[in-house]
């Protein structure tokens, strides 16, 4: 995508090549389409940021028109007296639609503009004149000046190559295969020249509006969170080079937004510009705004967008209230009280729901009174004071014992069908398999800051396609183990058939498949622990240790028992329950899988009329997960049945 601004300095270059009635038309464009905008009940906000866009624009290039009241370019000098004129018609549609009041002055000091652009007034006069229509217009906040919330630069990288990178370049040097041939070219943002005199307001608004007459157009599919993250992330592409640097300096979000590189270095010459851009989420360094208030505030801001029609918006601030302000905490609150916790994932995940449907504002204003009550109960039983060595200790193992039994059951039930078949070899590669996903959790607890730093709606997707895919893999192993509790001669189905399965691509399977099952829960399980130390207490970080020797005790002392009881068994009986488990859990991982991707916001919410919740199961009042529960329990009955019906009877032992 092409900033105007800079694009408007890539056509000073290339004036030469381009035909005055071709300038000519792209400003005409600008006006007609304002024009038929405003006739169709135009978007206030959209003519706002157009106003102060030319403001900009007039500010900076009309050095390049006139110096010391001589004409030294005649295209340029009439490209300034157009965008005057351009202003002005902006300013009347402003006027007549009640945004600006016909007594405020920015009529008059855009007139003011004009002659002294027609009289060829110094470059000062005419920068501080151009600046002071946008203070006034910036000071009417019709147009919000910085995002909600610090921009998601993976979010903004991936909308990058998504809508920008065919045109400026997969690294934004404005070499992309579909911007050859496009006049104006692509603006290469890595080219500070251009880009240090550029703010994320610009090219936010740019984005935006779009550029009439040239290649870039508005991006309208786009709601303000995503085009702010797009916006950062390009203001990002001329420090490629140093984008690991972390900001020493504390500046406002404001000042980020509206602030162009040179603009800060001015303001803060000691300020490191490379670490603020490329890394503007670490800049809120005194940043005190605790989760829950941050959640409360978003939903108060949804609200507040829902009435105002944007619907877009108002549905990614409710996504981002859970995200940011409520799944860091979500291990607290599940270990101190589950009943409140699943009160409030409900109420948060049905203000999503009933803005996608389009409900009524009071139904809106409902769901956030509900939601924010709920805020207020955690707060209460979170406290503002230290949580203590014996409560984090508490929450870790809770945790821990928790995912661990859900991972383990399965790994279990493998086990005790290949005690039962004498396989030691391939006992081996299945606790190879599950002490490999541990040790990956080990060594991603040391590298949390790093997985920390994903966004929340990465981190619930990649939960949700792991478990999804582990739903796959459980089915097929589920379904194969039910149709051997049929078998009629069982010394020959295992001399024949299960030590033929024993080979060496197997065992690879065997490992991948407990490696899986297992990786899954520990990824999670380091998330929520990472959020028990993120205070850097040492008492917290003791309270986890002690927390995990406490539940590796309860997992072994499960594991123990339920190995005991599987070799008591006979192994037809070994293969029915192990199917039965590895099914049942089949079905559980479904709802937590597609759950986990509704709370990143990939999937929409549509809830149920009853709150039928219970988390064990996967179970939760939503119709996605519902109907996926239901589907995939149904095609566990008509293939059980199946398999059941096509088998030939178990031979008496």
């Amino acid at each position: 995508m092409r900033l105007f601004k800079t694009i408007l300095d890539k056509l000073m270059s290339i004036s030469k090549r381009i035909s005055h009635m071709t300038r000519i038309l792209i400003v005409f464009l600008f006006t007609l389409s304002s024009i038929t905008a405003h006739a169709a009940g135009g978007n206030v906000e959209n003519e706002t940021r157009m106003l102060i866009n030319l403001m900009d624009y007039v500010a900076k290039d009309y050095q390049m028109a006139v110096k010391d009241g001589a004409v030294i370019s005649a295209f340029e000098f009439e490209e300034m007296n157009e965008f005057v004129a351009t202003a002005i018609d902006y300013a009347i549609l402003l006027e007549k639609g009640g945004a600006i009041d016909s007594a405020d002055p920015i009529h008059g000091n855009l007139i003011e503009l004009r002659q002294l652009i027609e009289s060829k007034g110094t470059i000062g006069d005419v920068a501080k004149k151009a600046d002071a229509v946008k203070t006034l217009l910036l000071d009417l906040n019709l147009v919000s000046l910085s995002p909600s919330n610090w921009p998601n630069m993976e979010n903004g990288s991936m909308l990058f190559k998504e809508q920008c990178a065919s045109c400026h370049g997969n690294f934004g040097a404005g070499d992309g295969a579909a911007g050859v041939g496009l006049t104006p070219p692509p603006t290469n943002f890595r080219d500070k020249s251009i880009m240090q005199g550029v703010a994320p307001f610009q090219a936010f608004n740019t984005i935006r509006l779009g550029i009439p007459g040239t290649g870039m157009r508005a991006f309208n599919e786009l709601n303000d969170t995503e085009i702010w993250d797009l916006a950062f992330y390009i203001e990002g592409l001329q420090h490629l080079d140093k984008r690991n640097s972390k900001p020493t300096i504390e500046l406002s979000l404001e000042e980020l937004a509206t602030l162009s590189d040179e603009e800060l270095l001015s303001l803060y010459p000691a300020i490191d510009v490379a670490a603020q851009r490329s890394n503007p989420i670490k800049s809120e360094l005194g940043s005190t705004e605790a989760p829950i208030e941050l959640a409360k505030r978003l939903l108060q801001e949804s609200l507040d967008a829902y009435k105002n029609n944007q619907v877009s918006e108002a549905t990614s601030l409710a996504l981002n209230a859970y995200l940011q302000g409520v799944e860091p905490i979500e291990p607290q609150i599940m270990a101190s009280d589950n009943a409140l916790f699943q009160e409030l994932e409900t109420n948060m995940m049905r203000i999503r729901s009933d803005i996608k449907s389009g409900a009524d504002i009071a139904i809106i204003e409902g769901a956030i009174a509900d939601a924010t009550k709920s805020l207020d109960k955690a707060s209460d039983l979170l406290g503002t004071g230290e949580r203590g060595m014996a409560m984090t200790s508490f929450i870790a193992a809770s945790i821990l014992i928790r995912e661990g039994l859900e991972a383990f059951l399965i790994i279990l039930a493998i086990l005790g069908i290949l005690k039962s078949l004498d396989a030691p070899r391939a006992i081996k590669w299945v606790h190879g398999g599950w002490l490999t996903a541990v040790g990956a959790g080990i060594i991603g607890w040391f590298f949390a800051d790093s997985i920390m730093t994903w966004s929340a709606a990465s981190r619930e997707l990649m939960e949700g396609l792991i478990a999804l895919f582990a739903v796959v893999v459980l089915l097929y192993l589920g379904f194969w183990l039910h149709g051997k509790t049929e078998a009629s001669k069982w010394k020959e189905f295992v001399e024949t058939r299960i030590k033929s399965l024993l080979s060496s691509n197997n065992m690879i399977g065997l490992g991948a498949f407990s490696f899986i099952v297992v990786f899954r829960e520990a990824f999670e399980s380091v998330l929520f622990l990472s959020s028990l130390t993120s205070d850097g207490l040492s008492s917290s970080k003791l309270g986890v240790f002690i927390g995990l020797i406490a539940s590796a005790i309860v997992i072994f002392i499960f594991a123990w028992a339920m190995l005991r009881w599987f070799k008591r068994m006979p192994i037809s009986k070994v293969f029915l329950y192990s199917s039965l488990i590895i099914l049942a859990l089949a079905f559980v991982l479904t709802g937590q899988g597609v759950h986990a991707i509704q709370e990143g916001g990939y999937l929409d919410i549509h809830s149920l009329p009853i709150n039928l919740r219970f988390g064990a199961l996967g179970i939760y009042p939503t119709y996605e997960t519902a109907l996926s529960q239901v589907f995939i329990l149904i095609a566990i009955l008509v293939i059980w049945k199946l398999s059941t019906f096509k088998a030939p009877s178990v031979e008496n032992k």
